[in-house]
């Protein structure tokens, strides 16, 4: 039989213990923000029926991993025809159609991986397999419900570590109001935002020629908006930028809703030089229907955004003849962990062991194995040696490991009901006894 070479599918990884430690700190972080707002947990399966999932975004039907069948139908109905889910809100909406009998409103919490068919871009964070961890409201059309994913957003990053970030605000309905001020009809309206979206990656001068190529007025387009983003910032004047759009109803209503949600998110506790309301923001997705957000680093901009999200009222509908209001956010665990790396703020850890209980002796064992069962039942992580090795094998591998405490029981330490107990970080070694092990490594880990 020849050997197959291993290998991982591009923009697909591995997580060893080293990273994957500090990886899942950063979901219970995340996953306890959740919690504290009232949000229940969730999950779907990794496979959905093809129809699902397409006709919500046109942008990522391009990306959607559909799966040939090894068994079954040989042509492919909407009964056989299946793929990868590519977000966690479509099959969220589907779960909210199909159940009616989940309460209103429905908070809900989702941590799992999705799948696209991207060009993988590891400096952005961006994999073909990669994890979103999704907070949504649905069943309210309250403006409280959008100020409160941005205050739970506030309230992740900061915990996570992150000073210096921007929540940015916008909405779909000042855009509609926008893109029809600017080309006098509401056909241009998705090319509008579209091209808009692109403006962090290719500049004004790029947009412009985007613009120009959808037959919408480039420079009457950038004046307007550049008027608007000079109104917004962290300290916005909502009164100013009415001025500016007085003569259309979408975009004042747009503008209302924002202020709306800006004002209540503050009250929440969001910083002021954390919030700003941004004209420029357009999200790339075509299921939103009123806020829009997303978070950004001004120190790596390369990055792209951290989190997005925002109101979709329409996407229930899809999937049933009841229409339900939602709102929600993703925050990407990738691109947090790429971000934390690229600030040094990421730190791995080859292992959560707290003890190792070293092997002396082929006559200490059963010892050896009572004292993890006792440290064990404490709530404390415990390795035991397995094999009759030398002491100083064991030793290298507890600081290779980094765990912080070994305990030795050698003849005379049996003999006397006493154990050893080395600090692998201070290099200090003290004799106990045995009957204290547990409060005394529990009260220094402490």
């Amino acid at each position: 039989m020849s050997r197959i070479e291993p290998r991982t599918f591009r923009g697909t990884r591995d997580f060893l213990p080293s990273e994957l430690i500090p990886r899942r700190r950063i979901v219970r972080v995340i996953e306890e923000a959740y919690r504290r707002y009232g949000f229940q947990p969730l999950e779907t399966p990794a496979i959905e029926y093809l129809d699902i999932l397409t006709g919500k975004s046109e942008e990522n039907d391009k990306l959607i991993y559909e799966i040939r069948r090894a068994r079954g139908d040989a042509e492919e109905t909407a009964e056989s025809a299946i793929a990868l889910r590519y977000d966690l809100t479509v099959p969220l909406a589907r779960v909210v159609a199909q159940y009616a009998e989940l309460p209103r409103p429905f908070k809900r919490y989702q941590i799992q991986p999705v799948w696209r068919a991207d060009r993988p871009q590891p400096r952005q964070g961006r994999y073909r397999e990669f994890v979103q961890c999704d907070a949504d409201i649905l069943g309210t059309d309250s403006p409280l419900a959008d100020a409160e994913i941005l205050a739970l957003t506030n309230e992740v990053l900061t915990a996570l570590g992150f000073q210096n970030f921007r929540i940015r605000l916008s909405s779909r309905k000042f855009l509609a109001g926008l893109s029809e001020l600017v080309t006098s009809d509401e056909s241009h309206f998705f090319d509008f935002c579209r091209c808009l979206d692109k403006l962090d990656k290719i500049g004004w001068d790029g947009v412009e020629n985007e613009f120009s190529q959808n037959n919408i007025p480039a420079q009457t387009a950038r004046s307007l908006v550049a008027e608007l983003m000079n109104v917004g910032g962290t300290k916005p004047d909502f009164e100013a930028a009415r001025k500016l759009v007085d003569t259309n109803e979408a975009a004042l209503n747009g503008i209302s809703e924002i202020e709306i949600v800006f004002r209540a998110a503050l009250e929440l506790g969001v910083s002021e030089g954390n919030l700003v309301f941004d004209a420029t923001l357009a999200r790339g997705l075509d299921y939103y229907t009123g806020p829009i957000f997303e978070t950004v680093l001004p120190d790596l901009p390369h990055l792209g955004s951290l989190t997005g999200g925002g109101r979709y009222d329409g996407l229930v509908a899809t999937f049933s003849k009841h229409s339900v209001s939602a709102t929600g956010t993703t925050i990407g665990l990738d691109r947090i962990q790429t971000a934390l790396t690229q600030l040094k703020q990421f730190h791995r850890e080859p292992s959560e062991t707290q003890v190792l209980i070293a092997r002396f002796d082929d006559a200490g064992v059963s010892t050896n194995l009572e004292l993890a069962a006792e440290l064990r039942r404490t709530g404390l992580r415990v390795e035991i040696w397995y094999d009759n090795d030398r002491m100083k094998k064991q030793f290298s591998y507890a600081d290779q490991q980094k765990i912080p405490y070994v305990v030795v029981c050698g003849p005379d330490e049996r003999a006397r009901g006493e154990v050893s107990l080395k600090n692998l970080q201070t290099q200090q070694q003290v004799t106990i006894p045995r009957s204290e092990l547990a409060s005394t490594l529990s009260k220094n880990l402490a």
